[in-house]
């Protein structure tokens, strides 16, 4: 008895029909008796088309052709399919999905995310302007600025113009974020609708600097007032609108955690001084907050013992925390080894970019002299949610008790990686790095963490006693 594979042009065939089916017997006898028109023009096929094109960006980013989308609903048209259901069958094939709902809960600004969609806010705008772009070799007019609410303040962009001027509340549904320069941005589409408000309905957009502990920072956040340490500091030069600049970068942290930092003007800042830096905004690297004030701040030194350097140090914190935060800077986690992930043992690097080799070639530098190295990618899990971690050769060593050359061969390396870590709980320091398949340790230290079960519960009987 034979079988036939089903092709992608077969599922596509199926697909088609399954849709046409639906509408084409009805859709007849309505012709039929009323007399309708359904033709419709270019024009009007163009806007469905630049209709599916918007919602497919906003909801998955995909590139479809044009050309790919007009054959499809032509087709569509032909057999009598509404031209609404036309479009949302298509954007659901092409990777869109289901059409979400606007939300039915105003968010502020502060609390906006990347990548979310069909968000509602109140808002003022806060400024406005248009700007032309090429799109596919045509001018199209945007418009882009800066709304804000009582929390805060945010840029946004206008891919139509919506009538919209300085100093006007409006209410904002189905507008959608993302991430732009490790900030927050917002986005006006096709399926936006904006109503404008009483200017009583919002209190005046929050322009006065906002205190915030290090742990709370995230991208987007402006009008920002920190009282931090500094930890680090270096100066470097470079070329900003043909003029040559200073620019000082480095880490700041109080007792809740640590930031990276870059001052664009001059403040006087040395390592191990407290100061208070107020009218900072914050982007993000990966879920790390980068902390940027210029001239137009203000920083006023305040005593050292506000923040003793003892209480500026690797911060320990639950995953689930972690995952929200999605990214930090020098951090502790502990948990369980629950998976040693394929790619963990020896590898080969490259010497000029210290890549892993694929076989002998870098995805740079070509065909390469590699240099062994080790290596271990974890899954960690500590209850509250799990994060994957990569560790290099030396915290791979310290908590396999051996050296890469003492080890035994490739196959060997990852079956005693299973046999002593596997189930095991550990302790990883380092940075955090997030984007959207989660969140990574980078770890420069580790440390078994394993505790006598014995012991540990006779500890816990004894608290639940004193507690009764």
């Amino acid at each position: 008895m034979s079988t036939k594979t089903e092709t992608s042009s077969d599922y596509d065939k199926k697909f088609f029909y399954v849709i046409v089916l639906q509408y084409s017997l009805y859709n007849n006898l309505r012709l039929s008796f009323l007399g309708e028109e359904t033709s419709m023009t270019e024009d009007s096929i163009d806007q469905q088309i630049d209709d599916i094109l918007e919602a497919l960006r906003e909801a998955s980013g995909k590139e479809v052709s044009r050309e790919e989308l007009e054959k499809e609903l032509r087709k569509f048209l032909e057999y009598g399919v509404p031209a609404d259901h036309a479009k949302q069958t298509l954007v659901k094939k092409f990777g869109g999905g289901a059409a979400q709902q606007p939300s039915s809960e105003r968010t502020l600004v502060v609390d906006l995310k990347p990548n979310q969609q069909s968000v509602r806010v109140l808002c003022r705008i806060v400024s406005v302007n248009p700007k032309t772009i090429q799109v596919k070799g045509e001018d199209r007019k945007i418009f882009y600025g800066i709304l804000g609410d009582e929390s805060g303040t945010v840029q946004f962009t206008a891919w139509k113009d919506f009538e919209i001027e300085k100093g006007n509340v409006v209410e904002i549904v189905n507008a959608y974020t993302k991430e732009w320069q490790g900030s927050v941005k917002v986005n006006f589409g096709d399926r936006t609708k904006i109503k404008k408000m009483e200017e009583s309905q919002l209190p005046e957009v929050s322009v006065e600097p906002r205190e915030y502990k290090i742990k709370d920072l995230r991208g987007g956040l402006s009008a920002v007032e920190v009282s931090a340490r500094i930890l680090e500091i270096t100066e470097r030069e470079v070329e900003a609108s043909g003029e040559k600049k200073k620019v000082f970068s480095g880490v700041l942290g109080d007792e809740t955690g640590k930031a990276q930092f870059t001052a664009w003007h001059d403040f006087k800042l040395k390592e191990g001084a407290v100061v208070k830096i107020s009218g900072g905004y914050v982007k993000a690297w990966k879920g790390i907050p980068q902390f940027t004030f210029d001239q137009k701040a203000s920083v006023e030194k305040l005593d050292a013992n506000r923040i003793p350097k003892k209480d500026v140090k690797t911060q320990k914190i639950l995953i689930s925390e972690l995952v929200e935060r999605n990214g930090a800077l020098d951090v502790e986690i502990e948990g369980t080894v629950i998976e040693i992930r394929k790619g963990s043992g020896r590898v080969q690097r490259c010497p000029e970019c210290n890549r892993v080799l694929q076989g002998d070639t870098c995805a740079v530098h070509g065909v390469v002299q590699g240099k062994a190295d080790m290596r271990m990618k974890l899954v960690i899990d500590d209850g509250t949610g799990s994060v994957s971690a990569i560790l290099g050769r030396e915290p791979t060593e310290k908590l396999l008790g051996k050296t890469m050359n003492e080890s035994l061969g490739d196959d060997g390396i990852v079956e005693e990686m299973n046999t002593l870590l596997f189930g095991h709980r550990v302790s990883l320091q380092g940075n955090a790095l997030g984007d959207q398949f989660g969140v990574t340790v980078i770890a420069r230290d580790a440390n078994r963490a394993d505790f006598n079960v014995t012991e540990e519960a006779e500890r816990l009987s004894q608290e639940l006693e004193e507690l009764l």
